[in-house]
């Protein structure tokens, strides 16, 4: 069995709260019937009453982790269910509360201690991300033992350790080798939830390059073999993208799923779908409309008047026009802030890029417009 070094806990992050000012388990917790669907869709062999004595044990102790006492009846892969069903939560929820992130985090702590080889994995890995980011709390010691766990955990071949390595790989730049440890992943294991994020992986790798029959094929895997999480609906989303120009109506299906679960760039694809191949122009409104409420998307105001034009509605258009016009002139002034972080200047060069091609491909539209009596 693989041992982690004791000091080697990366996740684990001391509170300065008072615990007794923390809520209580079960009040930030889904119901019992939510999670017993949870544990059954994980295989987990613990149910719920046994569950919630363990989780309430490590809970009431986050800040204090060496007086955690666990009952006798658990297992290390008890806890890492335990932990996949939190993850779970938190993914389909889209909710953070961080005392479950810091009980998610412990349980892989306590998972590692009882010689959990996925659980090692992931603090493994940890501390080489924190290390390479420059992290001063991660000693030489600890970066050098990480990577020896490392080398035994690929030694055995345990799965985990070649889709984390190909994850880290790809963060840093090195698509090529990233692919390579994702494919022994799926050599490994090839039908489980986290093969579907692997496969995911794997097509929007190809889609990238493009190659596009492979993308297809791997997005399709990760729909067969995974749940409804932000891997798949990304995967329905870039499928969309595929079978635009082939399949239209199957381009919709895969868009309508994504943004039936709030993926903000289907909006903005379904809205012009509808405008431009379907011709369905209030149903575009509609996903303009929506898109526009979920993220101030440029992209579907500039849909919103199109649909307006095309409906003859020049009162709303130029409503439209007006908010277009007034946001121009707001980027052209915050765009000398030159203190603005880096993501932000990139949003808004993309919404600059946006509006200068709106303005002068409907040119006509526009003269029309401020020529007009619009009452």
């Amino acid at each position: 069995m693989i041992r982690i070094r004791p000091f080697l806990h990366p996740l684990r992050s001391y509170s300065t709260e008072v615990t007794t000012s923390s809520p209580t388990l079960l009040s930030i917790l889904p119901s019992k019937r939510t999670l017993n669907k949870l544990l059954f869709d994980n295989d987990s062999r613990l149910p719920y009453k046994k569950m919630i004595p363990v989780l309430n044990s490590i809970y009431s102790n986050l800040d204090n982790p060496d007086d955690i006492l666990l009952p006798s009846y658990v297992k290390s892969y008890d806890l890492m269910t335990f932990k996949n069903v939190l993850t779970t939560v938190r993914s389909t929820t889209g909710t953070i509360h961080p005392r479950l992130v810091l009980l998610e985090n412990e349980l892989i702590e306590q998972a590692a201690e009882l010689g959990d080889n996925d659980a090692i994995t992931i603090l493994a890995f940890e501390t080489i991300e924190k290390k390479l980011k420059g992290d001063k709390d991660i000693t030489k010691e600890d970066f050098n033992s990480a990577n020896e766990l490392i080398k035994q955990l690929t030694d055995i071949k345990h799965p985990l350790v070649f889709k984390m390595g190909g994850d880290l790989a790809y963060k840093r730049g090195f698509h090529d080798q990233a692919h390579d440890y994702w494919i022994k992943f799926i050599e490994l294991e090839n039908d489980t939830i986290m093969a579907s994020h692997v496969y995911c992986n794997l097509g929007l790798f190809y889609f990238n390059k493009p190659e596009l029959s492979q993308a297809k094929y791997y997005f399709e895997k990760g729909i067969k073999f995974g749940e409804v999480d932000n891997f798949t609906i990304k995967a329905h989303y870039y499928l969309g993208q595929l079978y635009v120009e082939v399949d239209p109506r199957i381009a919709k299906y895969h868009w309508e799923i994504s943004a039936s679960r709030g993926l903000k760039d289907a909006f903005q694809s379904l809205g012009f779908l509808e405008l431009n191949m379907f011709q369905n122009y209030d149903k575009s409104l509609e996903w303009f409309r929506l898109g526009v409420e979920a993220a101030n998307d440029v992209a579907c105001l500039i849909g919103q008047f199109d649909c307006y034009w095309k409906l003859n509605n020049k009162v709303k258009a130029f409503d439209i026009l007006t908010k277009l016009t007034e946001l121009r002139a707001k980027i052209a002034k915050v765009k000398k802030n030159i203190n603005m972080p880096d993501d932000i200047k990139q949003s808004m060069l993309m919404n600059k890029q946006l509006l200068t091609t709106f303005f002068t491909t409907r040119n006509y539209e526009i003269q029309e417009l401020n020529t007009t009596n619009i009452i």
